[in-house]
């Protein structure tokens, strides 16, 4: 048991796997930041698009009276 535990720790420990794993990790983080910001700056021109002014809303709310 005490055998099994030391190897666990003994493979987290290895420099080389952080070297060439940790840029692979922070190209993904960074993509899924960049697409996330997409996704937040197209939903938030779409509201500015299809929304309509104060005007018109005012205006529509006293037509359907």
């Amino acid at each position: 048991m005490i055998n099994l535990i030391l190897q666990i720790f003994n493979m987290a420990i290895y420099a080389d796997s952080w070297k060439t794993s940790l840029p692979v990790v922070l190209f993904g983080m960074v993509g899924i930041f960049i697409v996330i910001g997409v996704i937040i700056l197209f939903t938030y021109l779409l509201n500015k698009v299809t929304s309509k002014s104060k005007k018109n809303k005012k205006g529509d709310d006293e037509n359907s009276d």
